[in-house]
C-alpha cells in the first residue's frame, strides 16, 4: 500500500513538472525586446563556442535531437518549436532560466547571450532579424539608486542616476535592476532583473501576499545588476509598509537549535553541562592518580 501510494506521489510530482515547464510564461515587455546590434558571422561563431560551453550538454548539437534526457526535455533548440519563439522570448529565457535549466545573468554577459541566440538563428533559414535597438546611452561610471512604492501603480518604482562628465547628475537609461526583501537568513530577490527605461525608472510588482513585521513593514533594497563588477553603485533601501501584516515571534524567541545561548533547548543545555562536568572530573582523576603515584614513587 505503501509502495502504491509513493507510485501516485512520483506521478503527480512528474506531471506537476510537466505542467510547469509548459506555462513559462515571458511578459508581453520582454516579448518585444530585440538585440542591440546587427547579427554577423563573427557573432556566430563566438554563440556556437559559448553554445558548446554552456548549452550543449543539455540542449545537445543542433539539428541531432540528441538532449539530455532531463524532466522537462530541454529539446532542441534549432528546431521548429524553439525556432518559433521571438527573440526577445528566447534572451529572456537564457537570461532567468527555470528549473533544471540555470540562470544565466549571472554567467554570460548581455552580448555573450545574444551571441547564442545570433549562432541558433543560424539554423533557421526562414529567420529575419528585427531591426536592432541601440541601448540608451549609459557610461558605466557611478550609478546611484533609489526606491518608492507608488500609491496609484501598487508598484515599487527604483530610479537610477548616473555621475556625468560635467559633474552633473543624470538619468540612467539601460542599467539592469534586481529588487530584494530582507528575510531571516538573508535577502530574496523579488520578480525578474528589469532594465530602467528612457526615464532611468524600472517598475516591479510586489507580491500581495510577502510577509512583514506586525505592522506590515518590510526591507526592500534595490540593486544594480553587475556580475562583472565594472560599476561603482550605490544601492537603495527602504522600510516600507506593504507586506502582510504578520505577528510571528522571531527565531530566538523560542528555544530552538538556532536561537541564543539563553533560549538553546534544555536538554542541549543539560547534555553541554554533564559533558563538561564528566571532562573535569576526568582531568581531576587523572592529576590526582599522577600524585598518587608520585606519592607511592617516594616512599
Amino acid at each position: 500500500m505503501r509502495f502504491k501510494n509513493l507510485l501516485i506521489i512520483i506521478f503527480i510530482f512528474s506531471i506537476g513538472t510537466r505542467i510547469s515547464a509548459q506555462t513559462w510564461v515571458v511578459p508581453d515587455d520582454q516579448k518585444a525586446v530585440v538585440a542591440p546590434f546587427k547579427f554577423t558571422p563573427d557573432m556566430q561563431k563566438q554563440g556556437e563556442q559559448l553554445y558548446q560551453k554552456n548549452c550543449q550538454s543539455c540542449h545537445g548539437i543542433p539539428g541531432k535531437d540528441n538532449w539530455a534526457k532531463l524532466t522537462p526535455p530541454p529539446g532542441d533548440l534549432s528546431k521548429e518549436k524553439a525556432q518559433k519563439q521571438t527573440d526577445g522570448e528566447m534572451f529572456y529565457r537564457i537570461t532567468t532560466g527555470k528549473v533544471p535549466m540555470p540562470e544565466f545573468r549571472n554567467i554570460l554577459s548581455e552580448d555573450d547571450r545574444w551571441w547564442v541566440i545570433a549562432y541558433l538563428r543560424s539554423y533557421n533559414p526562414k529567420y529575419v532579424q528585427p531591426n536592432p535597438v541601440a541601448k540608451a546611452a549609459f557610461t558605466g561610471r557611478t550609478v546611484a539608486l533609489a526606491l518608492k512604492y507608488s500609491d496609484p501603480m501598487k508598484k515599487i518604482v527604483v530610479t537610477a542616476t548616473e555621475q556625468l562628465k560635467d559633474g552633473r547628475s543624470g538619468l540612467a537609461a539601460g542599467v539592469e535592476v534586481m529588487l530584494f526583501v530582507k528575510r531571516y537568513f538573508g535577502s530574496m530577490q523579488v520578480g525578474d532583473v528589469k532594465t530602467t527605461n528612457a526615464r532611468g525608472e524600472a517598475v516591479f510588482e510586489f507580491p500581495a501576499d510577502l510577509p512583514g513585521n506586525k505592522d506590515g513593514y518590510v526591507e526592500v533594497s534595490a540593486r544594480v545588476n553587475d556580475p562583472k563588477g565594472v560599476m561603482k553603485t550605490t544601492p537603495a533601501t527602504a522600510n516600507l509598509g506593504i507586506a502582510l501584516p504578520t505577528d510571528k515571534p522571531s527565531l530566538t524567541a523560542s528555544r530552538a537549535w538556532w536561537s541564543t545561548r539563553g533560549n538553546a533547548p534544555i536538554w542541549i543545555l543539560l547534555t553541554y553541562t554533564l559533558s563538561v562536568i564528566i571532562v573535569w572530573g576526568f582531568i581531576i582523576y587523572i592529576v590526582i592518580s599522577i600524585l598518587k603515584i608520585r606519592k607511592l614513587s617516594r616512599g
